[in-house]
């Protein structure tokens, strides 16, 4: 029989657990038959250990394709344990017994493997088991051995147990998940950046070496101006050539400012009225709403700031163009310790699934590969920013850009 769980996963490590117990409690059932006697009713106790190894089998067979159990599978058998332990302890002395501190054991397991609220419900159980324990030794025997008051003690001491062990194990485990999601999130973080090194690198090995021939196409269209002045062909070259030089231009101040250790502030106003312009610049067949309102303080003026949100409304245009619209709403305003930029567009939305991974990894469509989003995003947290995508209610995809307010003067990082 093949079984899909493993040994090191929490179902796989409590049957395991049992297996064990069930081995051990037939060992002992043998040494107390041939050492002690049958001090002890010997066929119940047998039957109970035959009930529980046959459980045990039913439970492997039918957890045989479960990698990992459910949360209330994982407590009905913690409760079967207390159950078929009681049952024993309650055969073989009672709360008198030595062995009854193993109801703690569910406690612990539960406390690192379920919800708190099934782990509760274990807990209640293991004191109640004791509780029975205790309530069900005779009146004559407790008197007799006079230990009334001891075996209340020791139920008191069981119960605070249980009431510690519960809360300590449960709050060790949430601080080590806790510790788990974050550094599973640095760990993305990390392979993010990396990702984003490898596109920066190739970027400049792309720009380096175009740059060359950029500039013996300029001095060919120049000699072609002087040779050609009225041809359409060579007045056409010069917009895109001048184009590139500019983005060329645009990357060796980048470069520079990467280099140098200070960061230089831009007041919000000056900086929407210059994101305002560029964009009816570069795309003037779209109807802009621009809402500027409340705008107070500064951004830090990094020079890939403006792309990154221009290559957002960018996205907004091919949405607007795909469904025929052509009205982005963008609005600007300032906070108490930040500045919002929201952007809206007219299209059908983005699916749900890519809208998840918009912004944080490559996502493949038909309109390319979400790099510009990818690469906005980065930017923008960087400079302390968030960037929040979602369809909006009405129609469209909504941008939503959070840049944190820095000092109008020069600041020193």
């Amino acid at each position: 029989m093949k079984i899909a769980f493993s040994p090191s996963s929490a179902l796989g490590q409590l049957l395991l657990l049992r297996s064990v117990a069930i081995v051990i409690q037939i060992l002992m059932l043998m040494i107390a038959a041939l050492v002690f006697g049958k001090q002890f009713d010997f066929v119940a106790v047998v039957g109970v250990v035959a009930a529980e190894s046959v459980f045990q089998l039913l439970s492997i067979y039918a957890y045989r394709n479960t990698k990992e159990a459910a949360p209330i599978g994982m407590t009905m058998q913690l409760l079967a344990d207390i159950l078929f332990l009681t049952i024993l302890l309650d055969l073989t002395g009672g709360a008198t017994n030595a062995f009854v501190s193993l109801l703690v054991l569910p406690t612990v397991i539960a406390a690192v493997t379920i919800p708190t609220i099934n782990m509760l419900m274990v807990s209640a159980s293991a004191i109640g088991a004791y509780s029975y324990l205790y309530v069900k030794m005779s009146h004559e025997h407790v008197h007799h051995m006079d230990m009334s008051t001891h075996l209340l003690g020791m139920l008191v001491n069981f119960t605070f147990t249980i009431i510690v062990v519960a809360t300590v194990v449960s709050l060790l485990v949430k601080q080590n998940r806790k510790k788990e999601r974050a550094i599973a999130a640095l760990r993305e973080q990390q392979l993010q950046q990396e990702q984003l090194i490898a596109l920066g690198s190739a970027a400049a090995q792309a720009t380096h070496q175009l740059a060359t021939p950029i500039a013996h196409l300029a001095l060919l269209h120049e000699e072609l101006e002087e040779s050609y002045p009225n041809d359409p062909g060579v007045q056409e070259m010069s917009t895109p050539l001048g184009k590139c030089k500019e983005q060329l231009d645009v990357f060796r101040e980048f470069t520079e400012y990467l280099k140098s250790a200070s960061k230089q502030a831009m007041s919000i106003t000056q900086f929407a009225e210059q994101l305002k312009g560029l964009a009816n610049l570069q795309f003037p067949q779209q109807h802009f709403k621009f809402d500027l309102h409340g705008l107070d303080g500064a951004v830090c003026d990094d020079p890939m700031l403006t792309p990154s949100i221009l290559n957002l409304i960018s996205n907004g245009v091919r949405a607007n163009e795909a469904s025929g619209k052509s009205e982005i709403k963008v609005s600007i305003s300032s906070l108490s310790t930040h500045h919002v930029i929201t952007i809206l567009d007219s299209g059908i939305g983005i699916d749900e699934k890519r809208l998840k991974q918009l912004g944080h990894q490559v996502v493949s469509s038909e309109s390319g590969l979400g790099m510009a989003v990818l690469l906005s995003h980065a930017t923008i947290e960087r400079l302390g920013g968030q960037l929040a995508i979602e369809n909006n209610n009405t129609g469209g995809t909504k941008c939503t850009i959070t840049l944190p307010k820095v000092s109008d003067e020069t600041t020193v990082s």
